[in-house]
């Protein structure tokens, strides 16, 4: 065999892939054009009230995955905590369904980033629910049930805890 032929063989390849990768399906007439989205949770990941963002990074058919970060302070959940800390929920989404209306799951985590010792700081959650989103933008609202689990002890939580939780969202895709 030549290097020549094998260069040529090669470079077809390479051209053949490239191409292949930059070919697209047919567009389904519910795909997400609108794959972000910005809105405020109440309950959920983010002990009472927080500010979210997620986008979606993947989508075929009836089937597609986002990831989630928000940003929430412990000042709503509880007036008689300690001091000041920010609590951040991170989350990976995976949706079912067609149009507007999609059934909804995700395991997430939450950090609370305070150094008392008496007080949960990893906290993991689940998310079952509804998301109603329009594919090309606009009104997003999602309910679901998210209990955490947290593996920590302390003087409040002796060994792991199961809470369960419900989230109420309202914001805006695009």
């Amino acid at each position: 065999m030549h290097i020549s032929s094998a260069f040529t063989r090669a470079l077809l390849f390479c051209l053949l892939l490239v191409f292949s990768l930059s070919a697209s399906a047919q567009n389904y007439r519910d795909s997400f054009r609108a794959r972000n989205a910005v809105y405020a949770e109440l309950g959920g990941n983010g002990d009472l009230l927080s500010a979210n963002y997620d986008r979606i990074v993947y989508q075929k058919s009836m089937l597609k995955a986002a990831f989630r970060i928000g940003i929430a302070s412990n000042q709503f959940f509880s007036a008689e905590e300690p001091g000041f800390y920010p609590v951040v929920p991170v989350e990976a989404l995976g949706m079912i369904g067609r149009f507007q209306k999609h059934f909804e799951f995700g395991l997430g985590y939450t950090r609370r980033f305070t150094n008392e010792p008496d007080l949960l700081r990893n906290m993991y959650f689940s998310r079952i629910g509804f998301r109603y989103q329009n594919p090309t933008g606009g009104l997003v609202v999602r309910v679901g049930f998210t209990p955490f689990l947290s593996t920590e002890s302390n003087t409040k939580s002796p060994g792991p805890a199961f809470i369960p939780r419900f989230g109420f969202s309202v914001g805006r895709s695009f």
